[in-house]
């Protein structure tokens, strides 16, 4: 099994969470290539995709939205699945878990209408004050929200584990 994990990444977040799941895929799967959108060329060799994206403005990265645009038709003969990196757990801690699902919501009837998903999962990246004016930043401290390293990897970990299951099962011959 021959997988891509391709990603678009603003500050390193989103490259380094591609980076640890195609890691933890490829312990299981024969072969798991990471590679930036940009670098990424066909997906005709692969067998699967996952790719990613940090969300800005609501939304993915130009790269990545070109990436889904570019290679539409041959993804859609490939099982597919994606996560997008935002801040919602950042988010004060009263609208963290509704943040999330209306942010994928959002995503998934906006960015993905060409490309059918296995899964779309939503997780939060690094956050860290310097990204935002100082006056905004205090008003985001004062709101309840909060900066840092906001990953959770057991969750990211679950999910690669969850693809890589279905992956590694084997295709049953036709009847």
């Amino acid at each position: 099994m021959t997988v891509l994990v391709a990603y678009a990444s603003a500050l390193g977040s989103t490259r380094e969470i591609a980076q640890h799941v195609a890691s933890r895929m490829a312990e299981t799967l024969d072969a798991v290539e990471c590679r930036s959108v940009e670098e990424a060329g066909s997906v005709s060799g692969y067998e699967a995709v996952v790719v990613g994206s940090a969300i800005h403005n609501q939304a993915w990265l130009p790269p990545a939205l070109e990436f889904l645009a570019q290679h539409g038709p041959e993804l859609a003969k490939r099982p597919v699945w994606a996560f997008s990196i935002g801040m919602s757990a950042g988010l004060p801690k009263l609208f963290r878990s509704r943040g999330a699902e209306l942010q994928k919501q959002r995503l998934e009837q906006t960015q993905f209408q060409d490309v059918p998903l296995r899964g779309h999962a939503v997780f939060s990246g690094v956050y860290e004050a310097s990204q935002l004016s100082a006056p905004l930043g205090a008003l985001f401290r004062l709101t309840g929200g909060r900066f840092g390293d906001l990953r959770d990897w057991a969750a990211i970990d679950a999910w690669a584990d969850q693809i890589t299951a279905e992956l590694a099962e084997p295709v049953p011959p036709p009847s």
